[in-house]
């Protein structure tokens, strides 16, 4: 294939970006957002579910990784790349995660934090782990189940209400 001929498919590179984020991701978004459609067990089975499908669907995903490299390397020569993969991908899994919390609130499982208004809290080791991955992962690879165990563990006696 010459290079020329990807211009055949895609209107340009913003085009083939969209394209590429959308069929390594969504699908993962998809099935991570169905885990809770229907889900009737505890706030805390709920994050746990959530939060253990992350890692292999999002973090040691080769795509995902690719995918924000390109946008760390290239997101300020092209902040419309940047503001794409907020609003199709971040956002949807930032509401993917208020939900699971404001249930748990709800049900008087989880404590009232500033983890309902900034969601990203309880993402944020699960973007290092992948940022590690991407950077030091060849050489100092992670134990990516004992870190989203570590990473669960964290948030949710973060959250948990604490009975007297």
């Amino acid at each position: 294939m010459t290079k020329g001929t990807i211009y055949f498919y895609f209107k340009d590179k913003e085009d083939l970006f969209k394209a590429a984020a959308r069929s390594s991701l969504e699908p993962a978004l998809n099935e991570i957002e169905a885990l809770g459609a229907h889900f009737e067990g505890s706030a805390e089975e709920s994050l746990r579910v959530h939060l253990s499908a992350v890692y292999p669907k999002l973090v040691t995903n080769p795509r995902a990784g690719q995918i924000l490299r390109l946008i760390i390397a290239e997101g300020p020569q092209f902040p419309e790349l940047v503001e794409f993969y907020y609003s199709e991908i971040i956002s949807r899994g930032m509401a993917i995660l208020r939900r699971v919390l404001e249930r748990g609130v709800a049900r008087h499982e989880f404590r009232r934090t500033g983890a309902i208004d900034f969601p990203q809290t309880v993402f944020a080791p699960a973007l290092a782990a992948l940022i590690w991955n991407l950077l030091l992962g060849k050489r100092h690879p992670l134990d990516f189940d004992a870190y989203a165990r570590t990473h669960l563990d964290l948030v949710l006696n973060g959250l948990k209400v604490k009975s007297r």
